[in-house]
This record gives structure tokens, sequence and C-alpha cells, in this order.
């Protein structure tokens, strides 16, 4: 049992050091400052494409395309609200001992010893000099907790008692905040939409690439259109989108860079454009079966290869394929096959020999390209979360750093034929503001004593 005692006090105190904390926060600025040097939400295909295949997928294989998403950045944001925890629970008896605490034992030795203090004499009668002191305290400061006997009189006022608590507060807003983002980060989603002109979908592609999730939705882009500069580079593109529910149009709004459409919690911005394939006339040809087959897709769509049982279905298109101009992505399951196979298929290389997948060539013999708008889709539900999790954490600051535990003595007793009285004073913090608040306060004390 002293055993198991030991290893849970060496976690709890590993958990809550301060050491563990500044590791912490280090680690996630670092991740942090490279999700944001390095754009988010990339497909694995983007990544290819300005990385190279090697690096594109070192960065896709720890998750730096979608930093905020990965496991391993969760675990620190929980581990850092663990570690905020353990800390506060650690220290919170202290505070509560602290706000707790009232001096007792009240001397003119002990608060002289105090570096602010004032100790005066009054001739006013015994009786009057207490009345007053107690009335200059609370009205000038706080109502004082007095004790009387037959020849001395203290009286001890506290201000911002519960100043101690305000760290709490900003330890508690940092909870919220981090509680947020973990919670937008398990339950939010950033994905993709590529909507081609007058078409409509309700399938998001996650930035993973390898999910996709279906919308209670859909989303039509009625229009789309950019302008250019004299130079050629985009000047401006927006899209037309109606959000269809049941097939019925239910939210209309043009989109721009920086112009968010919000809808159900989900936001879309506009992100990028280019061609997407409509449909292609394929040629496939079997020298060995002696077999030349023509058909059309459309994309996306599958369908077999007259004369067979075999299928083959466009999966993707890439208006530039490394500098060879259009390619089409084909895949083809054969009869009897468990596991498909694909390949790039030249558009304007017909006789290119690597465009064969499996026993067929595969021509190209005609193309249909539309426009389509790119949205970046995401929903964050934490987000509200995060921004109350701010407001406290402003709050709590200001408290924090304008409040603080100020507290008065005062010792009084009589001395010969007049009235000895000490006064003495302490705070926690913002000394300099505390002793212009307290010379004001013995300046009445002296005023009401004459």
């Amino acid at each position: 049992m002293e055993q198991q005692a030991g290893i849970w006090q060496k976690i709890n105190k590993t958990l809550g050091s301060l050491k563990l904390t500044l590791f912490v926060f280090l680690t996630l600025a670092v991740f942090s400052i490279i999700g944001t040097l390095l754009p988010q939400g990339m497909t694995e295909q983007d990544l290819h494409e300005r990385f190279g295949p090697g690096l594109g997928h070192w960065i896709e294989s720890v998750g730096f395309h979608d930093v905020y998403r990965t496991g391993w950045f969760r675990f620190l944001l929980l581990l850092l609200c663990v570690n905020l925890v353990v800390c506060s629970l650690q220290r919170l008896p202290k505070t509560l001992k602290l706000i707790r605490h009232e001096e007792g034992d009240i001397n003119p030795d002990k608060l002289l010893k105090l570096s602010t203090h004032v100790e005066l004499t009054t001739r006013l009668p015994w009786e009057e000099t207490r009345s007053r002191l107690t009335r200059v305290l609370s009205d000038g400061f706080a109502s004082p907790k007095v004790s009387l006997s037959s020849d001395t009189y203290t009286a001890y006022a506290i201000r911002g008692k519960w100043s101690p608590l305000m760290v709490y507060v900003v330890h508690s807003s940092v909870l919220i905040v981090l509680a947020g983002a973990l919670f937008g980060s398990i339950f939010g989603f950033k994905g993709f939409m590529q909507i081609s002109e007058g078409a409509s979908s309700d399938e998001v592609i996650l930035s993973s690439g390898h999910q996709q999730i279906t919308l209670p939705f859909k989303v039509r882009c009625d229009d789309f259109d950019v302008s250019f500069y004299d130079t050629g580079a985009p000047k401006e593109f927006r899209s037309d989108l109606t959000v269809l529910t049941n097939d019925q149009p239910v939210h209309r709004q043009t989109i721009r860079v920086n112009d968010p459409m919000s809808y159900e919690g989900i936001t879309f911005y506009q992100s990028s454009y280019g061609n997407t394939l409509k449909l292609a006339e394929l040629e496939l040809s079997d020298k060995a079966a002696g077999i030349s087959q023509k058909m059309t897709l459309r994309f996306r769509e599958g369908g077999s290869i007259p004369g067979t049982q075999d299928r083959v279905q466009l999966v993707q298109y890439q208006p530039d394929f490394s500098r060879f101009g259009p390619a089409i992505g084909v895949v083809l399951q054969k009869h009897g096959q468990q596991e498909s196979s694909g390949s790039w298929i030249l558009v304007n290389m017909p006789d290119f020999h690597g465009n064969r997948i499996e026993n067929y060539h595969v021509k190209v013999l005609r193309t249909e390209v539309s426009q389509y708008t790119g949205i970046q889709v995401k929903k964050d539900p934490g987000v509200w979360l995060v921004y109350a999790g701010f407001t406290a954490m402003l709050i709590g600051i200001g408290l924090a750093y304008y409040t603080s535990q100020r507290k008065i003595w005062v010792w009084a007793a009589p001395k010969g034929s007049a009235q000895r009285v000490v006064i003495a004073g302490r705070a926690n913090k913002n000394s300099l503001a505390f002793e212009a608040e307290f010379t004001q306060l013995c300046e009445r004390f002296m005023n009401d004593l004459k």
C-alpha cells in the first residue's frame, strides 16, 4: 500500500509540475507555428504536387497538413488540461487558508513592524475615540471586526478577500478554451467540396483525404464567375450557392474569398476553382483477346465493358498531370478478382505505352470538361466555448490584476490623559496603489480624532 501511495504521489507531482506545463506549452507553440505556416486541409494530391511524393507522404503521415485534428495534438491539449487542474488543486488549500486567515493577536509591536503603518495620539475621550475609529474604518475602508476590552480596542478590516481566487477564474477560462478546442476537434470537421456549375452535392471530403461525410442537406452551385488582372492572375472569384433540403431551396447566398456562408453551424468558404471532368469516351483494347470496345462514362460513374463482365470507372481528373497535359484516373475491376487496379491515362497522348490497365490499352477519344468551384467546409461546435473562455479569461485577468487583498489593523489604548492609536495595513499586490489608499485613510483618522 505504501508503495502504491508513493507511485500516486510521484504521478501527482509530475502532472502538477511547472516543468510539464512549460514543456506542453512550448510543444503546442511549435506545432501551432507549423500549423500556421503550412497550409492546412491540403489533400494527398495537393501535398504530392506541392512538396513531391516523398516529403508530401511524410507530411501526411505525421499529420502536419491537419495539425489541429491529429490525435497527438488532442493528447497535448488534454495533458495541458490535466496539468492545469492538478496544479490548481495542489495550490487551492493554501489559497483558501490565506483567505480564511485572520490575525487573532493584534498588538502594537507587530503592527509597527509592518512597512505601512502610522502611530498617532488623540485627546478625545476613550469612548469617543473607539466610536470614531470604528466609523472611519467602516466608511473609508470596510466594515471591521472589532474586539473590545476594558483598556484596549482592536479592529480588523479586509477588502478584496476573495481576490486570490481570481487566478482560478483565469485557470478555469483556460480550461474552457481548451475544452472548446478539444470539442471542436473531435466533434467538428474540416473538409472540401468540389461542385460543378449547375450541379449539387452533399458530400464533403475531409482534410485527411481518406474519409468523407454526408451533409444533412445539399449545396448547389448556380453560377460561378472569376475575373482576372491584366497579368492573368485571378482578381476575384465568387460562387452563387443554394442550400437544398429535400430538393427544395431554403437558403441562397453568394460567397467570395473572406466572405463565407454559414448554415446550420456549418461554414462554407470560397477556396479555389478549376476544371473538372463531366464525361469521357474511352476505347479499351485487348489485343490478346482481339477485343476493342468503345464506351462513354460520366465522371465517378462506372460501367461494364461491352462483351465482358469487367467494370471500369473514372475516379480522378487532373488538368495538368506532371506537365503532360490532362489525365484521367481510371479504375478497372476484373471479373472474379477482389482487388481492383488503376492507372492515370494521358488524354493528349493516346499511344503512350503507360496508358494500360492490366490487359487493356486505354485510349481517351473525347472528353467534356466543366468549371467547378472549390469550397472549404468547416464545422466547429466548440467555437462558442472558446469565445466564452476568452471572455472569462479577459474578465479574470482584469480582476486578478486590478484587485488585491488589502488588510487594515487598528489598535488603540489609553496612554495617560490621551489615547494611543496604531494603524497598519498590508496588501498582497499593487503596493503603491495601496499606500496611496492607506495615506488617505490615515488622513481621515487624523481629522476625525482631532
